[in-house]
């Protein structure tokens, strides 16, 4: 193991050196270097408010090692690698980037011809970074090239992996295989000019260097993406790219319909193509988005920086970003659980129907009765308190109750009992336990723990249900906005305190 991780080390000295060679690439953006015909993909650019790594990466870290330290031996490899790509997106955040699903397959399993595995997966990551030779050109590449070395040493051994130097037109890339991963598990990674480009699957870092040689069209180049970004697009930190009609015809013969189904159960079975712009309007948070549906655009926006609703407003801590999204939660949330249940397997979906069903007879609540029917038409959003890694989904929420509060509490606290005391009895009876655990510390706030990481958490006032990333994030905001702020308006709430 020590010659193998000398090998890495030795390899990976090689790839900054080989990037250090004078290469020209034809793509401004990294949009220019993602296919046309992805069917996903995110694209952002670093928030005003993004605080550099400089040259202590280490402080990225920090939290995600302390975490695999305490954790010791009964962190598996699963959890060791999403640990890794939660660093990596921590470090990817702080660049211009885009990240793409470029296509997808499935297969039946050998035991169920019902089930589905994956077999066949293609992504790629490019992170725009200073050249070699330009100021920070090659301290900024070195994060991204450490955790890939760490990724590669928890994960192979010098048994089954084979790490080699490839070129695709004229880019030099590193490329690694382990014969105990599936054949499309083949993971690549360097530059082209400014761009660092990491990819899983075959022959995908190829396809990237021919959108930077222009002989393949790329994204940011397809009309009716370009049209669309024409309005807001290329000032916007975030926008979303998705080709749903490709995602069905591509998806469907290989998972039973489950694509076409997700998207019947957010009636958006027309739906060909969306993208959706992201940006601010000084502190206030816009989304603008298009969809094309049979033939025809349409647009909408989604959250409306213009929003002035003072009770609104007084949730958000004075200086902080933040969203006021309109959104008929009584409908949402129902489109949003049966998109989820859509995609499970027969046996996952079946399972899940059955717990969650004797959750409420358990408890004696109906969601759609007790819940649902009570929710009001606005979420607000803010990152307060932020995140240590600045992941963008990793946020304060507020989800506003119309009426009858201490009923729509009442059946919360509930169903959050009932869902701890589900999961207690699955660990203790399990042969395979949950790899989660609900609790609740006697404070009113409910959390999920995942080993030593805890969050997302929950808790309720009398007019919001209110999340956040983590239990402490969640309790440093109660104290800091303070009840009444939370509360209706004629100040009848009281927030659970810390």
């Amino acid at each position: 193991m020590s010659r193998y991780k000398a090998l890495l080390t030795g390899l990976l000295a090689a790839a900054v050196v080989y990037s250090m060679s004078p290469r020209r690439a034809l793509a401004g953006e990294p949009l220019d270097l993602i296919p046309a015909g992805s069917l996903l993909c995110w694209h952002g650019r670093p928030l005003p408010d993004m605080v550099p790594l400089g040259d202590k990466p280490s402080t990225l870290q920090t939290l995600l090692d302390l975490g695999s330290r305490v954790a010791g031996s009964k962190l598996g490899q699963r959890a060791r690698i999403g640990m890794r790509i939660t660093e990596l997106l921590g470090l990817t955040i702080r660049h211009h980037h885009a990240i793409a699903l470029i296509d997808a397959r499935a297969k039946p399993t050998k035991t169920d011809s019902k089930s589905r595995r994956v077999d066949r997966l293609r992504m790629v990551l490019v992170v725009e970074v200073p050249a070699t030779g330009e100021a920070n050109g090659e301290d900024a590449l070195r994060p991204f090239l450490q955790t890939i070395q760490k990724t590669v040493n928890e994960q192979t051994n010098q048994e089954t992996a084979t790490l080699v130097t490839r070129k695709a037109q004229r880019w030099s890339y590193q490329e690694l295989r382990d014969r105990r991963l599936p054949d499309w598990a083949v993971i690549g990674w360097g530059r082209i000019g400014r761009h660092f480009v990491l990819s899983i699957g075959p022959d995908v870092w190829p396809a990237i260097a021919g959108c930077a040689a222009g002989e393949q069209p790329s994204l940011s180049r397809e009309p009716w993406y370009a049209e669309a970004r024409r309005v807001r697009g290329h000032e916007a930190p975030i926008e979303v790219f998705m080709a749903a009609g490709e995602i069905r015809r591509r998806l469907d013969p290989f998972v039973h319909g489950r694509a076409s189904s997700f998207f019947r159960a957010w009636d958006a079975e027309d739906l060909e193509r969306a993208h959706w712009a992201i940006g601010f309007e000084g502190r206030a948070l816009y989304c603008l988005t298009h969809f094309l549906i049979r033939g025809k655009t349409v647009s909408r926006l989604y959250a409306d920086p213009s929003e002035r609703d003072p009770h609104l407003l007084a949730t958000v801590p004075p200086g902080t970003r933040y969203a006021i999204c309109q959104v008929p939660l009584a409908r949402f949330f129902p489109r949003l659980m049966r998109g989820l249940l859509v995609i499970q397997g027969a046996k996952a979906r079946a399972n899940i129907e059955r717990v969650w069903a004797q959750m409420q007879a358990e408890c004696g609540v109906d969601a759609e009765r007790d819940i649902l029917a009570h929710l009001g038409n606005h979420i607000v959003l803010h990152n307060d308190p932020p995140h240590p890694l600045r992941l963008p989904l990793a946020m304060t929420t507020l989800i506003e109750i119309r009426q009858e509060p201490e009923r729509v509490r009442e059946a919360i606290e509930a169903l959050s009992a009932a869902w701890r005391n589900t999961l207690d009895k699955a660990v203790i009876e399990a042969s395979h336990p949950p790899p989660f655990t609900v609790q609740n510390d006697g404070d009113g706030v409910w959390y999920l723990r995942f080993g030593p990481l805890a969050g997302p958490a929950w808790t309720l006032s009398d007019r919001f249900i209110i999340t956040s990333w983590s239990p402490h994030a969640l309790r440093d905001y109660l104290a800091k906005i303070g009840p009444e702020t939370s509360a209706r308006p004629d100040g009848a709430a009281r927030l659970p305190r810390p």
